[in-house]
Order: C-alpha cells, then structure tokens, then sequence
C-alpha cells in the first residue's frame, strides 16, 4: 500500500489544527485547562502550529493516577495542548491505517467495540453449534502480556516509517514514543503494582491514556493479525486490543496454532503470550472482552454485574447529596440499560428499577 506524503503541512495545517482542538474539546468545555485554551484559541493553536512546523515541540508533563478495574493500570493524563497535537496527528493517519486493519480487529474503531466482537463471535459459534462434528472445534482464547507496557519502541518506529518515511513525521512520532523524562514500560515479569518508578523502562512501553497510544496499539498488533489471517489462513480470528479468539478445527490443531502464535509474538513483536492464554471447547461458554459469549446468546461476567451495581449506588449517592445532575446519573443509567438490552440480563434491569431511585437530601444550608 502506497505510504502516506505531505504529512508536515497536512498536519500542522490550521484547519486541521481546529478541529483536532473540537474534537480534543468535546464533552470537557467546562474543564478549567479547556477554558484556558480556548480564551485565547487563535494564538494556542498558532504557537502550537509554530512548534511543529520548526521542530520545537516537546511534549508536556504527564498527570499519572491509578484506575483498579477491571485491573490496576497506570494511567497517563496529558494537558489539553498536547491532546490536541494528537487529535491532529490522529485526524490525518487513521482514514489511513484503519483501511489497512482486518474487519475482525476491534479495539478504537469506528463502528466497532467490545459489543461487537462478542457479538462476531457469538455468531461464529452458533455456525459452528449446527454443524454434525460440532464438537471437533477449539478455541484458542488469548492474551498478551502486559501488552502496554511491553511494546518496543524500535518496532513502533518501523511501523510508523511503513506509513510515512519523510524524516518530519517520524520525528514527531519519535517525540512522543520515546520519552526521555517518563519511562512507560515494565521489566518483563513484573506488575504495575510491584514496580517502582526507577525500574520503569524507556526503551518499552507506551502511555495508556494517550490517543496515539491507542492507534499505536492496533498498528503494532496489525502485523500478528496479517499474519493470523494470511499465514495461518484462520478465517474466525477476532481481536480486541490485547485480546484475541479463535476458532479452529481439532484439539492438536489448535496447540499447533498456538504455539505458532506464541513464537511470532516473542520473535516478530517481542510479546509474550498471558499465562491466562488457553483453549477451550466451542461447544462451551467462553468468556470474551467482558462477556460470556456462547451459540445462545451473551451474558454479562460477574465481575461485570458487581461493577454496575456498585456504580450506580455511587452515582446515586451522589445525586442524593446533590453533587451531581439527573441528567448525569441518567445518561449512565441509559448506557446500562443498552447494555443489558443487547444480552441475557434481564435480572439486571429488574435490580436496577428496584434499588435504583433518586431521591434528593434535604439541600444543606448555603450559610452554613
């Protein structure tokens, strides 16, 4: 595929420069550093257009905090200038790279997302449930180690110079990938829990926060799936991120195909399979980007059913001491609802019209 051109003036281009400052903006205008920026938006964005033009853009300082569900991760927060550097960025690579992604990779896409990806699957295996040697088919379920923490920096660059070569563009993706003040990856073996800050690496990893993490994220994983797809010919192969299914034929089959797997990984990516990593019948429930998917239909995972309830007691909690909207607690409650519509939870809406009702305190005295 012809790589891309002109990628200097397409991206530092003003027009493109203001609607990656409306996209980075929207659903945060009311945040103070968005306010900031916007006050005086004609001059933010022509600094920003200056800095990039002539080489001096750096990046800024990183917020870091710790999210612990569905697992703990590091997260980094970048100020508002910088994310809009990586919308522009963005804006003019993904029409790109994203015609060159498989149908079936479904991590930060248009029109994709978990729901569909367990949805493809459940659809493979009900193909599968009704055929005579049903019970024949495997499925290998992987995962991929500490994926974020753990992609080279020397293979993103590769990468990137297969989608543009002029010395301006990899530069720019260059500053933003290796970091000389913040380290974001782990030594292999260790968590984001039993690693300092000091034994953090430079040479690995990537910021989970970032939008170009996630477009790195995919580009990085397009090349096993290219594999999987036209070495390997598997013709039920769905990944989302750092998580991928699928369906083969025969138990030795799928052992072959696995270990083939693990080697590209470790020889090609400098990945390693997840000791999570298994296969498992097709015939039997298996669990996928947050469902329990099976020829029937979807479930939601227990996990999953402890954490909506547990939120919308919080939210409700906090609509009852007037911290937040109704408009707030209702557009999560719609989300759920949406969720439990496209799968087998009934139990859940049911909980929820039963436990979930706003009611407001007695509004505390503002001279008190």
């Amino acid at each position: 595929m012809e790589k891309l051109h002109n990628l200097k003036e397409r991206i530092c281009s003003y027009d493109n420069l203001f609607e990656a400052y409306i996209s980075a903006a929207k659903g945060k205008g009311d945040r103070a550093e968005v306010v900031r920026f916007s006050f005086d938006l004609e001059e933010n964005l022509s600094q920003i257009q200056k800095e990039l033009m002539d080489g001096t853009y750096k990046v800024g300082p990183y917020r870091e905090f710790y999210v612990r569900y569905p697992k703990p991760r590091l997260v980094m927060a970048l100020g508002f200038r910088d994310r809009v550097v990586q919308w522009a960025i963005y804006r003019q690579i993904d029409p790109y790279v994203d015609k060159r992604f498989i149908t079936h990779s479904y991590g930060c896409r248009k029109e994709k997302g978990t729901l569909a990806a367990a949805q493809q699957l459940m659809e493979w295996l009900r193909i599968i449930s009704r055929k005579p040697d049903a019970k024949d088919y495997w499925i290998i379920k992987g995962d991929i180690s500490k994926y974020f923490y753990r992609v080279d920096h020397e293979i993103v660059m590769d990468c990137y110079r297969e989608i543009c070569d002029e010395d301006w563009f990899l530069w720019l993706m260059d500053t933003i990938i290796n970091n000389p003040d913040v380290p974001f990856g782990l030594p292999e073996g260790m968590g984001i829990d039993d690693c300092p800050r000091d034994k953090r690496l430079y040479s690995v990893g990537q910021p989970i926060g970032n939008l170009t993490s996630q477009e790195t994220a995919n580009i990085y994983l397009d090349r096993f799936d290219q594999w999987c797809k036209h070495t390997l010919r598997l013709n039920k192969y769905a990944r989302y991120m750092d998580d991928f299914q699928a369906i083969v034929k025969g138990r030795e089959n799928a052992e072959r195909i696995m270990r083939e797997m693990t080697n590209f990984l470790r020889d090609k990516l400098k990945l390693n399979m997840s000791a999570k990593a298994r296969i498992v019948r097709a015939d039997r429930p298996v669990e996928f980007v947050g469902f329990i998917v099976s020829p029937h239909g979807l479930r939601l995972r227990k996990k999953t059913v402890y954490h909506v309830k547990r939120s919308l007691k919080h939210l409700k909690n906090l609509y009852a001491d007037w911290i937040i909207s109704f408009d707030r607690v209702k557009e999560s409650i719609i989300c759920y609802y949406g969720m439990c519509k496209r799968c087998n939870a009934r139990y859940l809406e049911t909980w929820i019209e039963e436990n979930i009702i706003l009611q407001r305190k007695e509004k505390p005295d503002e001279d008190d």
